[in-house]
């Protein structure tokens, strides 16, 4: 499945970056016919990149962020899937902006591949996506194969442009431009957190206060 593909890209882009592992409560979890996977890593200018594979007996999911260390002017790179047997319901990929950007601006680059892929089932953002996600994030339906495989491309293209700017990135002294930056990741995080599908999802597969905590521990924790 597309889970598999898109899993395989996001490994084989965090290894051309000085990665090493990070501390991982969560490895494996598994619970009756569910099934997640956390491989987490970080680098130079990324506090942690989290790649997340879960299945059931009908459903596959993969999540993946890349969140910066504040202190260096890098979006926040995201990409989710949600796939079963016949289709896949939801796939959304974006850098997503912070403030202070400006020692290499990223997004021309962005837009001139994003803007080389037409999906024909876009989905509607919900509304707290639209105050944290870029004027290029892509949210749709994926009904054919060809549509699958131009997911995989466009997520290897932004992949390779957002990896050789974490590889070529300068730390920011700007001590005022750091604390912007981590507000704005956090607000992004809290905003994450808000998604009323997520927790009921895992709150049905374990419960509420576990899901809780995995939504605000593991999958989106705050930089400190």
């Amino acid at each position: 499945m597309i889970v598999n593909d898109v899993a395989d890209i996001i490994r084989g882009a965090v290894n051309t970056l000085p990665i090493s592992p990070l501390d991982n409560e969560f490895p494996e979890v598994h619970k009756d016919d569910v099934h997640i996977y956390n491989e987490m890593w970080r680098c130079p200018g990324l506090r942690k990149l989290h790649l997340e594979t879960g299945k059931t007996d009908y459903l596959e999911v993969l999540h993946c962020v890349f969140f910066p260390d504040p202190a260096y002017p890098l979006p926040i790179f995201g990409c989710d899937i949600v796939a079963n047997d016949k289709t896949v319901t939801a796939a959304i990929i974006d850098v997503s902006p912070v403030a202070h950007l400006n020692q290499i601006d990223i997004y021309p680059a962005i837009a001139k591949i994003c803007n080389r892929f037409r999906f024909t089932n876009r989905r509607a953002l919900p509304l707290w996506g639209d105050e944290i996600f870029s004027s290029h994030c892509k949210f749709m339906r994926l009904t054919t194969i060809q549509e699958r495989v131009d997911y995989c491309s466009l997520l290897s293209q932004i992949l390779t442009v957002y990896c050789g700017l974490v590889e070529q990135i300068e730390l920011d002294t700007d001590w005022i431009n750091e604390m912007n930056r981590m507000d704005d990741q956090i607000w992004y995080c809290k905003q994450q957190q808000k998604n009323e599908k997520t927790i009921a999802v895992l709150s049905r597969w374990f419960d509420t206060q576990w899901a809780r905590d995995y939504i605000d521990n593991i999958l989106f924790d705050c930089p400190k």
